[in-house]
Formats: C-alpha cells, structure tokens, sequence
C-alpha cells in the first residue's frame, strides 16, 4: 500500500491521511498526535515504529480521532475541557437535550461513536516530556470549545499542532463549527466564534513556531502570513454576512461596531398590516369575508388557546386551512394538539413535509419531534382558492433549506408570507446548520429573484408585527451581496465551492434516526448534495460496532452537477448482540477522492 508521509525533523514526521497526524519518533517507538484513520498504521510500520507509547488528541471531533486502534497500553491525553467527549461520549448520544430542540452547537454532534478511556488531561502551559522532545500545551478554543494546540520543542526547532485552528494560509477547514452564541445561543452566531478563534491564532504566533500543522490542512512554514491571510479573510467574509443580516433588526446592539458601514443595507421602516390579519406569537391568521380562519403554523398551545378566544368573540367561525412554513419547533411544537383540536386541511411544501411527518428521520437547528399529518403537500407554483384568495405555495429556501413560502392575493393586496426568511433589515441566514446555500438558482438568491418576480405589496416575517418590502435597489444590493459572499466564501474553504465549507447537511443520513430490531434489516441512505459545477464521485461505508462482526460493503455514486445524488444500504441486524440501547453508526466518506473520515452518522435505536 502506497503510503503518504513527510519528514519535519530528525525525530518527528507527519503522516497525511485525511488528517494530519504527528509522529514523534524515538527508534521504535511513538508518540502520536491525532491518529486517526486506516492508512496510518503502514505509515508506522515503514518507519519501524512497533510501540506507540502515548497519544494525544487536539479536540473531540470524531473525523479526526476514529479509525485508528488503540493499543490498551498507550497513554491517551486530550484537552481537559473536553474530557467527558471522550470517556463518557454515551452522555451525549443519550441525552435528548442534545437530540431535539437544538439551539447550541457545543458540543457539536461530531462526537465519537465509541468511547476511549483516557489517562491524562491538559490545560493551559501543561508540560510534557517525551523522548528527545518536551511539548507544551496551549488551550486555543475555536473550532471547538476546548482545542487545544502541542508546541513541539525538538530537534532544536519548535513546531505547533494546531487542531483545526487554520487549514491553510488564509483558509480554514468548515465554518458550522464556528457557529457560537454571544449575547444569544448557538443559534443565533454566525461565526460567532470568530473572536475565539482570533485569539487563539494570536496566541500561536506568539509562541513562534517555526512550522504550523493543522490536523485538516496543509503544513505551513510561514506561520504569521497564514494566520494574517486568514484573519484578513475572516473579517472581509463577516462583514459581507453583516451587510445585509436580518439579525440586525432582532440584536442591533450586536452590529454596533459596524454601523454606517459601506454596502450595508439601511434597515427600513415596516408598515401595518391589512385589518383582516390578526399575529400570535409566530402565527398568522387571515380572516375571510365568510369569516372563516387561515392559520398559518402553532408552535404554542397559546396559539390554539387565542384562536378559540377569537371563535367566541364571534370574529371567526371555524378554520378551515392550516399552512405550515418550515419545521422549526417554534412554528410546529404544538401542530398535533392544534390538529385535533381544528380538523381542517393542512398544506405544505413537498421539502417541509419531508421533515414535519418524519422529524425522527432528521438531525437539524431548532428541530421538534411533534408528528404533522399533512393533507396536501404542494409543488412550487400550486394554486388553489380559499374564498376571495387565491394561494400561490413555493419551495422557499430561505431561512432554512425546508422552508416554504405563500403568495396571497385578493382584498387589493398581494401578501408573501416569508415565514421566518427576512426582516427589514435583510435576509435571516445566521445558523449556518439551516443550510442557507449560496449560488444562481439556490438558497436566497432564489428567493430574492421570486420576490422580485411576484413584487408582493407586504411581506410577513412569522416573529414580525409590521409588513414590510424590498425597493428594486434592496433587492439588486442583496442579490449582489450574495455574489460577493460566493466569491469570498468560496476562496476562504478549500473547496471549490463555498456551500461545502458552509453547508453542514451537504453529506446526511436518512432516516437519521430509526427503531430496528435484532435479526432484522436496517435501511439507511447516504444523502450527498453535489455543490461544484463538475460531476463528483462519493463513497460510502457505514461503519458497524466490532461485536457484531459485519462489515458493510463499500458503495459509491457519480453525481451530476449541482444536484442531490445518494447512496443506499441495506444493513443485515445480529440476531444477538450485546450492543443495545441507542448505537451510532458513523459513516466513512471519500468525495472526489478526497478521504473524510468517519464524517456523518446515523442513530440505530433498539
């Protein structure tokens, strides 16, 4: 087998699978530094390593500390904040906190399927003596909570094994890790985390290493100009995100720092709405000249609890139509009790639905695990007539990929119910696991060419009083915004598009999550979103705990251009096992030849 190495010093060698693991030598045998991944063990065995004595992890992300078997007699170090990840990873897999209603990205469910058992902690300024060479340690958060980076004095140069910090000059691996509340959760931080990372960066400069190895990425031998291409890069792609954020009008004291900047859209005034439409909590009720009711989403009993306060005040008689806009449990937590308690027909976008009656089948921001029943799933451009409207339902991939929009005319308005995808300050693209795509014909250019097509008199925003719209000026600033944050976005990942670097579901599984017995069959399906402009090859392997002694055949797709492409398995269940309970299946991806690891998984519950 062809292996991939490369020398640093006299006693210290990095192996380049798909991460980079450090390799200090001393005869035979090894410290190692983020092994993880099959291909590293011939590494090993051509430089005659036979004992590796001590292993230390950077952070907990499973892409960069599976695959590899660990000898029971090596010392196992990690990150002392991230310790839990490690030997008591069931904690998080069991935890329903960490399943739905998912507003914080930390941790982040790359977590180990397994756990590891662990023998030593590091914090800040920890000493470590090994061989010919002494480390220390340097807690540097940012990709993750609790990364921490190696300062490797040996051979009288000095080297840093940076985790995930920084890929490459003025390049960093993905960008859903940096996702980190400030003042709000997780859920609300779009490279929140940005401050964090800066700092950590600065402090790895400050060490002077002379060679930087990013566990994803390329070694660099020029430190500072890395780190100062990808601060540079940063802070040019954050304010284009600003620019035109509809965060600003919900957190304007976020953005202080960046008013009056140029290209930032002005935030606008909003108008009234139409007498007829009443708003509660994210509920939007149109009131028929019948009186009859259009209820669009129920996320609170309050909701139901309003409508029927509504009913005997005699301003409406019955519901007849329900709407629902995106799954997020705010909009759909209280859609089952609301179903019984109005028996009407409930409509939605065909991606919607796909969420909404299957939400166990789903990982996603903000998901509920309340079943719809859905009536009528619509396609993008379905009309249909509720008394003196006419309804226009579109696939609507704004503030979330699984996301409709509604055109309702009549009454002299023509009214776009945005669900949650703008405010008057912009579009609502701050949770990057939304998967807020970016190109021609995807993700809010689509939206915003609708827009500009249909040119509604009022927008509605589902957490918004006032309607508002967009001037052609708004919308060619926004379009052309947009453009810009392809280009920038695109050149900070290295991919050769930005959505690889920004879209955390462009690999999923489905169902994300199934009940299977023993003996039976488990079905699973590789979902891969094809972002680049070129056909791509991916495959696949679920990898399966060792007790049950089956290994599933690795299976592989071609991929069109810009399109969605998957990858089916059929996976056969022991008829005894002792592994029961919830067990994670990570799944081993290589996409255009290009080895990620154990970079998804999938919930078998039994």
């Amino acid at each position: 087998m062809e292996t991939h190495f490369s020398q640093l010093s006299q006693h210290l060698y990095v192996h380049h699978g798909h991460v980079n693991t450090g390799i200090l030598r001393d005869g035979n045998r090894a410290l190692l530094i983020d092994p993880s991944g099959t291909t590293l063990q011939a590494t090993l065995s051509e430089l005659g390593i036979t004992n590796v004595e001590q292993i230390l992890f950077t952070h907990h992300h499973r892409d960069s500390t599976a695959g590899f078997p660990i000898s029971n007699n090596a010392r196992i170090g990690v990150p002392a904040k991230e310790a839990t990840w490690f030997s008591e990873v069931e904690t998080f897999w069991n935890d329903p906190k960490y399943r739905w209603h998912l507003y914080n990205y930390h941790p982040h469910n790359l977590m180990l399927a397994d756990a590891v058992s662990v023998t030593d902690t590091y914090t800040e300024d920890a000493q470590i003596q090994w061989g010919p060479a002494s480390l220390q340690v340097l807690e540097t958060p940012g990709h993750t909570d609790g990364s921490i980076t190696y300062l490797i004095d040996v051979d009288g140069e000095r080297f840093a094994f940076s985790g995930d910090l920084i890929y490459d000059e003025g390049k960093v691996w993905e960008l859903y890790s940096l996702q980190k509340g400030q003042q709000t959760s997780d859920y609300h931080g779009f490279l929140g985390a940005r401050d964090e990372l800066t700092e950590s960066l600065e402090k790895v400069r400050q060490a002077s290493p002379a060679t930087l190895i990013p566990t994803h990425g390329i070694v660099m031998n020029n430190p500072d100009k890395a780190i100062d291409a990808l601060l540079e890069r940063l802070a040019y792609c954050y304010d284009k995100y600003v620019a035109i954020s509809a965060l600003r009008h919900y957190f304007p004291q976020l953005f202080a720092e960046f008013e009056g900047h140029p290209g930032h859209m002005p935030i606008r005034e909003g108008t009234p709405p139409p007498e007829f439409l009443r708003h509660f909590g994210t509920t939007w009720l149109i009131i028929s000249e019948t009186n009859e009711a259009f209820v669009m989403d129920c996320g609170s009993p309050n909701v139901i609890k309003q409508i029927q306060q509504l009913q005997a005040d005699g301003e409406i008689s019955e519901v007849t139509q329900f709407w629902v806009t995106h799954y997020h449990d705010d909009h759909v937590n209280a859609t089952p009790e609301f179903q019984e308690t109005f028996p009407c027909e409930t409509i939605t976008d065909r991606v919607v639905a796909r969420v909404i009656t299957e939400p166990i089948g789903f990982r996603l921001p903000c998901i509920s695990p309340a079943v719809t029943r859905v009536d009528r799933i619509t396609q993008d451009g379905d009309t249909w007539q509720w008394n003196e409207f006419t309804m226009t339902a579109y696939h609507f991939p704004g503030q979330t990929y699984y996301h409709g929009g509604l055109l309702v005319e009549g009454r002299g308005v023509r009214m776009f119910f945005a669900g949650d995808s703008f405010t008057m300050a912009g579009i609502d693209d701050y949770c990057s696991g939304n998967r807020n795509l970016l190109g021609k014909d995807v993700g809010y250019e689509k939206c915003l060419r609708l827009i500009q097509q249909l040119r509604p008199t009022h927008i509605f925003n589902c957490h918004v009083n006032p309607a508002f719209d967009f001037t052609d000026t708004e919308i060619q600033c926004m379009l052309d915004t947009l453009a810009e944050r392809e280009k920038c976005y695109t050149a900070l990942f290295p991919w050769d598009h930005a959505n690889y670097g920004m879209d955390e579901h462009w690999i999923r599984c489905y169902p994300y999550e199934q009940e299977i017995g023993l003996g039976e069959t488990a079905q699973l399906r590789v979902e891969i979103t094809n972002h680049s402009f070129e056909p791509r090859t991916a495959i696949a392997q679920p990898i399966l705990p060792v007790s049950w002694g089956i290994e599933v055949p690795v299976m592989e797709t071609t991929i069109p251009p810009r399109t969605d492409g998957h990858i089916d398995f059929s996976i056969p269940i022991p008829q005894h096992c002792e592994a029961l309970g919830r067990i994670v299946v990570p799944v081993d991806i290589t996409y255009d030849a290009r080895p990620l690891g154990q970079f998804r998984e999938a919930i078998f519950v039994f």
